[in-house]
C-alpha cells in the first residue's frame, strides 16, 4: 500500500505541543476505532499467557471471556498490528509482513453474502462500519510503516472505496481461485 501523503498513516508525525504517546495509548486508540467491547479501558497483551487482557468494572477480563467473534477478530487484529509496529520500529528480527485470512468472517451472515463480498449484504450498518473500519485501520497502519511493512489479506470483502480497490491485487471470483481448478484436476488421483 503506497503512502499517499504525510498524514495518511494512523499516527501522524508528532508536533512539539503534542503530549508523548505511548504504545499502550496507540493500542487503546486502535480498539476504540473498531468499537470493541471494553475499548474505553486499558487493553494489554499478557506475554506469559499470550492473551489480550482488558480492564472492566468487574476486574481484568481475558480475551477468552470477551464475547463475540467480532471482538475476537478485532482484538487479534489490534494485537498483531501493535506487535508488528513495535517489531518494525525497533528493528527486531521479525519478518516485516503479516498474512491475514478471512478477517470479516464474523460479519457476513451467509455463504451467499460471503461469496459476493458485497458489504451491503452484511447484517447491520454497525457491522458494515466495523468492516470498513478494519480495512481503513489496516490501510492506515501499512501506509504509516511503508515501505518497511507488507500486509496481505485474503478475504471475501470487496469494498467499493477507491483506496480499497487500489490495494486489491487479485479478485478470485466466478471460477478464478487462489489454487486454479486445472492444478487440482492435474494432480487428482
Amino acid at each position: 500500500m503506497a503512502n499517499s501523503g504525510p498524514y495518511c498513516g494512523l499516527w501522524r508525525p508528532a508536533r512539539p505541543a503534542d503530549p508523548p504517546v505511548t504504545e499502550r495509548h496507540r493500542s487503546l486508540v486502535l480498539t476504540q476505532l473498531l468499537n470493541l467491547e471494553h475499548s474505553a479501558r486499558s487493553i494489554r497483551l499478557d506475554v506469559r499467557k499470550l492473551t489480550v487482557l482488558a480492564d472492566s468494572d468487574e476486574g481484568i477480563v481475558p480475551l477468552l471471556r470477551i464475547g463475540s467473534g467480532e471482538n475476537w477478530v478485532g482484538y487479534h487484529l489490534v494485537a498483531h498490528l501493535a506487535l508488528h509496529r513495535y517489531f518494525t520500529l525497533h528493528q527486531r528480527p521479525v519478518p516485516r509482513m503479516l498474512l491475514l485470512d478471512q478477517v470479516t468472517q464474523p460479519f457476513y451472515p451467509s455463504e451467499v453474502a460471503k461469496d459476493s463480498g458485497n458489504p451491503d449484504l452484511i447484517r447491520s450498518d454497525a457491522d458494515r462500519n466495523t468492516v470498513r473500519g478494519m480495512f481503513e485501520l489496516m490501510y492506515r497502519f501499512t501506509s504509516d510503516l511503508a515501505p518497511n511493512f507488507q500486509l496481505i489479506v485474503s478475504d471475501h470483502a470487496n469494498l467499493p472505496d477507491q483506496w480499497y480497490q487500489d490495494c486489491v491485487r487479485y479478485n478470485w471470483r466466478n471460477g478464478d481461485a487462489l489454487i486454479p481448478q486445472d492444478w487440482i484436476d492435474e494432480h487428482a488421483g
